[in-house]
């Protein structure tokens, strides 16, 4: 399957999850489902090369072969929820300056990362900058996430969901540390 293939499709994805949300409730729910929804590209992007690192073959390697296309469909996925929430604003619903602030950097990343997804861009960029920006990117976007999650473990009614997002942003921080230690070790041997 070609990547745009992919990529338009978790736009569609998203947009009917948020769509199915608005109907059965409120706007404000579409938001919220649509970035639960882009939330899981975003773990399955950002710890395919670490799952790939401790534990190579196998759905792991494909993964990491398909992460671009699992990066773009995660952006794709997370604009759908801008526009959702985009919605919920027009409809009367609140953020705090720190949201537009804190949140308008994130997007502004990942439109980076998605526009310079490409080996042009990478060759352009030059390796090192590109891996900056995206590792930059992918960390601040982490925390982004665990910011919204983090904070849902405090309320009784989304304390679930923070714990189901809180626990698989942590589970991706340590593949990401265990694959980075594993690096080193295999560097001081050689």
């Amino acid at each position: 399957m070609k990547t745009h293939h992919i990529v338009i499709g978790a736009a569609m994805a998203a947009a009917a999850v948020g769509c199915a949300a608005t109907a059965a409730d409120d706007v404000q729910y579409g938001a919220a489902l649509t970035a639960r929804f882009a939330f899981l590209w975003f773990i399955a992007a950002w710890s395919a090369s670490s799952l790939a690192q401790l534990w190579p073959g196998g759905w792991r390697t494909r993964l990491l072969r398909r992460r671009r296309a699992v990066g773009l469909s995660f952006a794709a996925s997370h604009f759908v929820h801008l526009g959702f929430v985009i919605a919920t604003l027009s409809a009367g619903g609140e953020r705090s300056l720190i949201t537009f602030v804190f949140g308008g950097a994130a997007y502004g990343l990942i439109a980076a990362m998605a526009l310079t997804s490409t080996d042009g861009a990478r060759k352009a960029m030059g390796p090192q900058r590109w891996k900056l920006l995206h590792s930059i990117g992918g960390w601040y976007v982490a925390f982004i996430f665990a910011n919204s999650y983090v904070g849902r473990l405090l309320s009784e009614d989304k304390m679930l969901v923070g714990a189901f997002g809180t626990s698989l942003l942590a589970l991706a921080v340590g593949l990401r540390i265990a694959a980075f230690a594993k690096g080193r070790m295999r560097l001081q041997a050689a």
